[in-house]
């Protein structure tokens, strides 16, 4: 199954659609008012490169809508958003099935024709005082473990560039374990 034509990747879409661009912290409806949300799911990854980074938090997996399209998210979140001190790593394709145990690729957002199992990914962050960033994949490979209906295990490992700046580029190593939740909304860039 390809993507509609003239389609860009998820996480361009999204930020472009306007799912959430703003100057504020995002929240998780299963959270506990903006501070770490009360969820069972978890990850764990490294950003190597251009910026450096240890992270580990909450994992959410559901099914998103952008415009006219859907598609099955997977997002881990490091962070307070109250403080507007969050960091939040995005994985998601226009495919709305939960992804069976196998490895899939990351593709880069402005890819035209890929496979709409192909998912592509995000890296946002936002400090306090107003630094933040913006990252879209390049590529890499997702690799679920186990897909069950309220958990999805697996790895990642892509390359991502920032969306202001091409020369600066990532490196995003991690693991997840993510339940059914509410799929957080990108905080400010």
């Amino acid at each position: 199954m390809l993507r509609p034509r003239g389609t860009r990747g998820w996480m361009t879409r999204w930020v472009v659609g306007g799912l959430g661009v703003a100057a504020v912290g995002l929240l998780l409806a299963c959270g506990d008012g903006g501070t770490e949300p009360a969820i069972g799911g978890s990850f764990s990854a490294t950003v190597a490169g251009d910026l450096q980074r240890t992270l580990s938090g909450t994992a959410v997996f559901g099914v998103e809508t952008i415009g006219e399209n859907q598609g099955f998210v997977i997002a881990m979140q490091r962070g307070n958003s109250a403080a507007l001190d969050v960091d939040l790593i995005l994985l998601g394709r226009f495919n709305t099935t939960r992804p069976v145990v196998g490895d899939y690729n990351v593709i880069s957002g402005a890819c035209q024709d890929c496979s709409a199992n192909d998912f592509d990914g995000g890296y946002v962050y936002q400090r306090p005082g107003g630094a933040s960033g913006f990252f879209v994949s390049e590529s890499g490979s997702v690799t679920v473990t186990k897909s069950v209906a309220d958990t999805v295990v697996g790895t990642c490992d892509f390359i991502a560039r920032s969306a202001t700046n091409p020369d600066i580029a990532i490196t995003i190593t991690g693991s997840f374990t993510a339940v059914p939740g509410t799929i957080p909304d990108v905080p400010g860039t």
